[in-house]
């Protein structure tokens, strides 16, 4: 059998443990869903191994949709850490096999702490299922690879049921995407939500600006000090006027090499250039940048006073645009 053809018997096992799995869902997610919603302290997620691993991802994902979540190592645990149990905390344990010991070892003291035992395993009728409050049993579920040796179709059913419950929960919970950009203050995810145009923009002395009758000479000299694809026309007051780009200085001197330079930049100048606003989110500027074939836009106030342009070169930086 070819890599091609081992690779994607892998994900033809995946895809029915994830099928298996979500048919198999029943009042439990429900009631394992509501638990955390209403829960008072902190959800607590627990694994070994590579459920360890699969906890991790999950509490992560609670974390940005802003639920209390916090990833417990079930050694370290007995170490020390179940110091931070509160009777208000509910603890989410991760075991394929409903046995292993570093989780089981846990319970005698997460009961004395008074906190609520909830679980996700492989095996009913488990240790871990009958001393938890609430569990989902996954359903007969075949590995990828040596039968039951190496765990990966069904890690990739408690990662995706992990994901079921948070974001369940987060809509239950009103959680919009303006507090999930509060989460994500960087990144791409970040700055689709809270990056605006004036945080983009190019402003002050770095912006290209020559006054209304000026010639070709004297924009060259500015575009030339400030190379950012062309130069913005402005009356005596800053209000704009039009746009002069790179593209344009070139088609004017495919025409008329000779007077080029001494002509007034107003009579080849864009009129009424397409414009951003300063407090529009660049993000939901992208059809308007993706289909204006310019280089550069100008930013205006609601009086058309320039404030600034932002470069098509910048926003493709950004990632805002995607592919």
């Amino acid at each position: 059998m070819s890599y091609l053809e081992n690779g994607r018997q892998v994900f033809d096992k995946e895809i029915k443990a994830l099928i298996d799995t979500k048919d198999n869902l029943g009042g439990e997610f429900s009631s394992f869903a509501d638990a955390i919603c209403k829960c008072k302290g902190r959800v607590i997620l627990s694994g070994m191994g590579k459920s360890g691993h699969v906890a991790r991802k999950i509490t992560a994902t609670m974390q940005s949709l802003g639920i209390k979540s916090y990833l417990m190592h079930p050694a370290e645990a007995l170490h020390g850490d179940l110091g931070m149990l509160t009777e208000d905390d509910i603890i989410i344990a991760l075991s394929n096999s409903g046995e292993t010991d570093e989780i089981l070892n846990l319970i005698p003291a997460i009961n004395k702490v008074g906190a609520e035992l909830m679980c996700v395993v492989g095996r009913r009728d488990s240790t871990l299922e009958k001393n938890s409050s609430i569990a989902i049993v996954l359903p007969p579920i075949e590995e990828a690879y040596l039968g039951s040796l190496v765990p990966t179709s069904s890690t990739t059913a408690m990662l995706a049921l992990g994901d079921a419950l948070a974001i369940a929960v987060a809509k239950e919970r009103g959680f919009e995407a303006k507090e999930f950009s509060v989460f994500h203050p960087k990144g791409t995810l970040g700055k689709r939500m809270t990056l605006k145009v004036e945080g983009m923009m190019i402003k002050g002395e770095e912006n290209s600006t020559v006054l209304s009758g000026s010639t070709i000479r004297e924009a060259v000299l500015e575009m030339c000090n400030k190379p950012i694809g062309g130069t913005n026309v402005v009356d005596s007051e800053g209000h704009l006027i039009g746009v002069f780009s790179d593209g344009d200085l070139r088609r004017l001197f495919g025409r008329n090499p000779e007077e080029a330079m001494n002509i007034i930049i107003d009579s080849v100048m864009t009129c009424e250039p397409v414009c951003l606003s300063p407090n529009t989110l660049v993000y939901d500027s992208i059809d308007t940048i993706k289909n204006k074939k310019v280089s550069f836009f100008p930013v205006v106030d609601k009086n058309k006073k320039l404030l600034g342009i932002i470069r098509l070169i910048d926003v493709v930086r950004s990632g805002l645009m995607g592919d």
